[in-house]
């Protein structure tokens, strides 16, 4: 699948607004300056998706969220899942090293920020397109990036092939490198919904 310039122009316009309200989103969330770097942006078939991750052998934690209305499909925060405690350190203004292991807080925390980064880029994506899209509830998955992908969004093997990917460091307002991680924002719409977007971006004045 290929994207106009255009279209394309009015998605990183989209991100960059969804991320910036993340980042208020998360601060608000922890008292403290969250920062998330600037996106990187690809499509990519469905099926290479979990190399990003290290492939599908790799251990990784995701926030699955379900898209409902104009759109239907998914959204996942993908985090390595050294990265997802790094992560939930820095939600919790820990220094480095201080979790172990994801605990039922810190898998709360977890899905509380994948909740908010999801529910801004929804949003910014239903104000510039005019679509209806609405967030379910955030469920927090540890697996291999395979199993992930074939158990939380196997129907979109049915009924889509593509994955928006947007890649993003998540780190504490000081922006100390050691205190950041890497992340991944996927947008996994069907078939359907996936050319229902693509003509909204067109769309776009």
């Amino acid at each position: 699948m290929e994207l106009g310039e255009h279209q394309w122009q009015a998605l990183r316009r989209i991100i960059e607004a969804g991320l910036k309200g993340a980042a208020a989103g998360l601060s608000a969330l922890t008292g403290g300056a969250i920062d998330l770097g600037s996106p990187r942006v690809a499509l990519m078939p469905l099926e290479v998706v979990p190399g990003i991750a290290g492939g599908p052998g790799a251990v990784v934690v995701a926030v699955y969220v379900g898209v409902r209305g104009d759109l239907q499909g998914h959204v996942m925060l993908l985090l390595p899942a050294d990265a997802a405690l790094r992560f939930v350190e820095i939600l919790a203004q820990q220094p480095p090293g201080t979790l172990q292991e994801l605990d039922p807080m810190a898998r709360s925390a977890l899905a509380e920020a994948g909740n908010i980064c999801a529910a801004h880029f929804l949003t910014a994506l239903g104000d510039a397109t005019g679509l209806n899209v609405v967030p379910t509830a955030p469920v927090v998955v540890e697996d291999m990036a395979g199993a992930i992908l074939q158990t939380v969004v196997a129907d979109l093997y049915l009924g889509g092939d593509w994955a928006l990917v947007v890649e993003t460091d998540f780190q504490s307002g000081e922006g100390a490198p050691r205190n950041g991680v890497k992340g991944h924002l996927l947008l996994m719409p069907d078939q359907e919904s996936m050319a229902r977007l693509v003509a909204a971006l067109e769309a776009i004045p």
